[in-house]
């Protein structure tokens, strides 16, 4: 492995496909239009971003890299290039993933291309590169931005996921690239390209693979720190395997069947060259051993027959002629040396040669010349590798035989050549060398200088052997000249230095097992093609069935149930349909018995007369066969009225006839739930008169609700019947809407009679009585309600009209519309000039309010009373305020009328404190006569401040003398002023305050407080006194009324105060109210509107 700065150091080379490459080449471009057009709606174009990325695809593919080298990485054939594709672009991939994240498949296929383009120049090597990352950023693209809800796709949304599964289809790429790319000039062999695929493949992934898990993490962060900007936004969708069972068994089979495949695929290609190296190996085996065993034979004949020829005494006397021609004898005589040299052991002069040469250009080899000097010093037989005649022949072998004398000297030198081509012995040699031509490889000799001493292309010949060697037997595998990869075999020669190489292009193996392996692999693919054609027709076959019985569910879904399913055959599709048939037939049964019953229940529900109400379940029941249905109900079901109501009811054409049976079968139900007799002339429990009709078969049920017995509804039969489940079920069903149809009409009944009774009982009493409910409606208005507000309010009343549409007077329907939980009353003035009190209280269930009733009593009579009191009273005072007013003048002249003793002073004091207190009743009589008839009433803007301090001035010296704290509570939002009538509010004021301080003992303290809201101001005034009883609270505001305290009627007053307060607080359209708790002390409340209503 290397860093690499920039692939432009390299020269680009996009080599074209091969004439079926640019078949395939076009086919997969249409697939990748196709898949386009597929997926353009799931584009998201942003054109500053994809012009971004598209600039950045140089400099990321170009600059900085690794490349990896491996022993099993192989160049390109006849091409002296690196392994195309083992370089490792660090940020290659990362703009053509974003792309596919961000913007979409088409603008990732663009990017793709782009980036292809430039790995196919100066990477790849190949035009394929193109349409490959086209397609792999398209697949990024819908991994990433697919919508599938199911974990394995949410899976396949993550951008590191994704990038990662894209290693095994660059892989698939890659091997279609190497064997329909056109490298070099000649045409190589798809068995040469095969194995440089698979040689390849290894080192291709792992830097692709580097590539994608740079890019997926990088892509992985950008998708979490930019979410809104990766991937679709669509909402979820179910996925295929979801929405068909066919596709989710498709999908699951078809994995299985496609990684059988392939296992299959791969483990006939890997068995297959396997076989087809065992098979080379043991062809080479055998040839190299063949070949290693004919060299010691050849070797040890030759120098055999040397040593025999050198032996020949003539050698040693024999010269010219004479040696020559003993030696050609010899040569003629055994074919096997094709030259004979005897040469003078001392000189080295040439004494004779076999066939004639010019001995003025012949020379010996180096070899021979130093064998020379080795056999003169007593190595007697020498072999050794000699240059062929020409460069077209074999190389040749010397055999070297010392010629020695009676003393052991070393005389003459004997030299014996022979070429291995020529050689009857090297024949199987060569024929076993040369053979490695037929398999496109090559067979050598080597000796031990590893020479090659034959090769089978003569052109090698005594080049020197630069591969492995051993002293055993073994393959290996090597690089060829040309970069393609070849088998080797050495075999050493037995006792000889020598060896056996045997060379085979490893495509040649490969072309073995393709040879091997295709028509297993034609037949696994046909077969699970078969298969999976087979599995989708017979899913379809079952598919179909579940659709039609889908649609048949849909029917049943539908209400359609008189469509009855088609069931052929006894598999499990079968069953379901005659399982779905069935609970069609049931479900039509059931649906219809549930009809009845709704029947019945809407009948039931329409009346609340008991005649009425039974009447459905009676017809719903004689509907089963029966000739005879009857309801007995129980005497205590009845309530006690003066009109004598039914308690039988029949019907059918046997109905009256069988009503001897009733009382036997109440008194029976009364103790059993159900009474089923299928034969009724078996049966034991019931006593028949044969005088009378009685039926075959009986079936009965009591009629309870809420552990309340109301009775029994029986049904009777002609006939025995055997009764089902579903038959007691449907008549216990209508049974139980009887029994809640009969315990309603009770209900109903004693609610009438109460509802009559109740009535009665408004209708006789004079005053006017009227009911509302919790949404203001006119419930019950009596004959003197209609009396006195008109004859329409009764018929109003009846239709529940708002109240406000039914009662004019104002008065009167805010105490009806009132929402407090409190009792109200007001006084009403009718048209006719008569007044009523009338006293509304809220209607409380629960805690809660449903209601109010309003009663209305006639005080006319009594408010005359009152006025006559009132103008007798105020002329009464008016009257006697002109003698009060002499007798005061008087009282006091008295002093000046001469001296008067001390018990005549206390006279007179006693007569003035007498006349002021009649003034001062009489003052506070014509107040309260002016307030109550509205005279005298001026509004204008009031300091609230001025009141209260002018109220504290004049008390203040009479709470001192009580020693009584005076305080002041303002309000801090209190404003400024208020409209009222200033005179009134003051003594208002003045009288809660004054009031206060008379009945708080000494040493208390009285509270002034303010409190305002938006539209009121409230004055409380807070003492510490002496309480007032709860029982005195309701007329404390009444004239001349006083408490019943010992301790309050100590305290002189008149009892008007406080009605004068009531009276101010009426006529400013404002309220006064008090609370208090005794021996604590009292809280007056005086609550003013701050506008006066216009």
């Amino acid at each position: 492995m290397e860093f690499i700065v920039t692939l432009l150091a390299g020269i680009p080379f996009p080599a074209p496909p091969t004439p079926v490459g640019w078949v395939v080449l076009v086919l997969l471009l249409a697939a990748l239009i196709f898949v386009l057009i597929r997926q353009r709606a799931n584009t998201q174009m942003s054109w500053g971003l994809f012009i971004i990325l598209f600039v950045l695809i140089p400099v990321t593919t170009l600059f900085i890299g690794l490349r990896f080298t491996s022993a099993s990485a192989r160049p390109l054939p006849d091409l002296p290039a690196d392994a195309p594709g083992s370089a490792l672009m660090i940020f290659s991939a990362i703009p053509w993933l974003l792309g596919g994240g961000m913007l979409g498949p088409l603008p990732a296929a663009l990017l793709g291309a782009f980036a292809g383009l430039i790995r196919g120049a100066w990477d790849s090597y190949s035009l394929f590169s193109i349409v490959e990352l086209a397609f792999l950023a398209v697949c990024f693209s819908f991994t990433t931005r697919q919508r599938y809800r199911t974990r394995a796709y949410t899976l396949l949304r993550q951008p590191l996921f994704g990038a990662l599964l894209l290693i095994p289809i660059h892989a698939l790429f890659y091997v279609l690239s190497a064997l329909f790319t056109q490298w070099g000039v000649d045409a190589t062999p798809i068995t040469a390209r095969l194995d440089f695929a698979l040689s390849n493949l290894g080192v291709i992934t792992l830097a692709f693979g580097g590539e994608m898990l740079m890019g997926g993490l990088f892509a992985q962060l950008i998708s979490i720190a930019f979410p809104a900007r990766w991937g679709s936004k669509q909402a979820l969708q179910p996925s295929p395997g979801e929405k068909s069972l066919e596709s989710r068994f498709l999908f699951a089979v078809g994995a299985f069947i496609l990684m059988l495949l392939l296992t299959l695929l791969i483990g006939d290609w890997v068995v297959a060259g396997r076989a087809a190296r065992e098979l080379l190996e043991d062809r080479l085996s055998s040839a190299g051993e063949s070949a290693s065993q004919s060299v010691p034979f050849f070797l040890e004949t030759g120098q055999n027959l040397a040593v025999q020829l050198a032996s020949d005494p003539r050698l040693l006397e024999a010269t010219d002629d004479e040696l020559r021609s003993i030696i050609g004898s010899r040569i003629q005589a055994v074919p096997y040396f094709d030259q004979f040299i005897v040469l003078d052991a001392n000189n080295k002069d040439i004494l004779a040669i076999y066939p004639p040469v010019d001995s003025t250009t012949f020379r010996l080899y180096p070899d021979e010349d130093s064998g020379i000097f080795l056999a003169t010093n007593g190595v007697l037989t020498q072999i050794y590798s000699i240059p062929p005649t020409n460069t077209e022949e074999s190389a040749r072998v010397s055999f070297m035989v010392a010629i020695v004398d009676s003393t052991g000297q070393v005389e003459r030198i004997l030299i014996g050549r022979t070429s291995l081509e020529s050689n009857p012995l090297t024949l199987p040699l060569i024929d076993s060398l040369n053979n490695m031509n037929d398999l496109g490889g090559a067979g050598m000799l080597l000796n031990e200088k590893n020479q090659m001493l034959y090769h089978s292309d003569t052109t090698q010949s005594l080049s020197t052997y630069n591969g492995q060697q051993g002293s055993e037997a073994f393959f290996y595998d090597d690089t060829a000249p040309d970069g393609t990869r070849e088998m080797v075999y050495y075999q050493p020669v037995f006792g000889r230095p020598w060896a056996i190489v045997l060379k085979v292009p490893a495509q040649r193996a490969q072309q073995i097992a393709l040879n091997i392996a295709m028509p297993l692999a034609v037949m696994i693919i046909v077969l699970a093609v078969i298969a999976m054609i087979s599995l989708r027709v017979g899913l379809r076959v079952v598919t179909g069935s579940l659709q039609s019985l889908a649609t048949e569910a849909n029917r049943i879904a539908q209400g359609q149930l008189d469509h009855p399913l088609q069931v052929k055959g006894e598999d499990e599709v079968a069953q379901l349909r005659r399982a779905f048939e069935q609970m069609r037939s049931s479900l039509q049964s059931r649906l219809e018995e549930i009809n009845r019953l709704l029947q019945v229940s809407q009948g039931v529900a329409s009346s609340l007369e008991m005649q009425d109400a039974v009447k459905p379940v009676l017809e719903a029941i004689l509907s089963t066969g029966a000739n005879s249905v009857r309801v007995a109900l129980s005497p205590e079901v009845l309530p006690d009225t003066y009109v004598e109501l039914p308690s039988r009811f029949a019907l059918g054409d046997a109905g009256e006839l069988y009503a001897h049976f009733d009382e036997q079968i109440l008194q029976l139900a009364q103790s059993q739930q159900k009474i089923v007799l299928p034969n009724l002339t078996r049966s034991r429990e019931i006593d028949l008169d044969p005088t009378k009709p009685q039926p075959l078969a009986l079936l009965a049920v009591a009629l309870r609700h809420e552990n309340r017995y109301y009775g029994v509804v029986w049904a009777g039969y002609e006939q025995p019947r055997k009764f089902s489940d579903s038959d007691v079920r449907f008549v216990t069903t209508l049974a139980g809407q009887a029994a809640l149809a009969i315990a309603n009409a009770h209900l109903f009944l004693n609610v009438e009679a109460s509802r009559r009774q109740l009535e009665a009982i408004l209708n006789s009493t004079p005053d006017p009585v009227l009911v509302t409910d919790h949404r203001n409606r006119l419930l019950l208005a009596n004959f003197a309600a209609a009396a006195a507000l008109g004859p329409n309010v009764d018929d109003d009343a009846r239709s529940r009209v708002e109240t406000e549409k039914v009662i004019k007077l104002k008065p009167l329907v805010n105490l009806l519309q009132s929402t407090t939980s409190e009792k109200q009353s007001a006084e009403i003035v009718l048209a006719d000039k008569r007044t009523y009190l009338a006293t509304a209280s809220p209607v409380m269930v629960e805690g809660k309010q449903i209601g109010r009733v309003c009663i209305m009593r006639d005080v006319t009579y009594f408010k005359e009373l009152d006025t006559m009191k009132s103008e007798f009273v105020a002329t009464v005072s008016h009257d006697l305020r002109s003698p009060l007013t002499l007798m005061r003048g008087y009282a006091t002249m008295l002093d000046s009328a001469g001296e008067l003793n001390e018990q005549q002073h206390g006279y007179v004091k006693k007569i003035i404190t007498g006349v002021e207190n009649m003034s001062r009743l009489v003052n506070n009589l014509l107040d309260l006569g002016r307030i109550e008839i509205g005279v005298g009433l001026q509004v204008e803007n009031v300091t609230v401040l001025d009141v209260i301090e002018r109220v504290t001035s004049a008390l203040h010296l009479q709470a001192m003398q009580k020693n009584i704290s005076l305080q002041l509570e303002l309000a801090k939002d209190m404003p400024h002023a208020i409209e009222a009538d200033q005179a009134l509010l003051h003594q208002a004021v003045y009288n809660l305050v004054e009031n206060g301080i008379k009945y708080t003992p000494e040493n208390g303290s009285v509270i002034i407080r303010t409190v305002s809201d938006p539209n009121h101001l409230t004055f409380v005034v807070k003492d510490s006194g002496i309480g007032i009883p709860p029982e005195d609270l309701p007329r404390l505001f009444e004239k001349f009324y006083r408490g019943k305290q010992r301790e309050a009627r100590a305290q002189p007053g008149s009892g008007l105060g406080l009605a004068i307060v009531h009276s101010i607080a009426e006529s400013h359209s404002g309220k006064v109210w008090v609370e208090s708790e005794i021996g604590k002390g009292s809280a007056f409340y005086l609550q003013i509107p701050l506008a006066q209503p216009k």
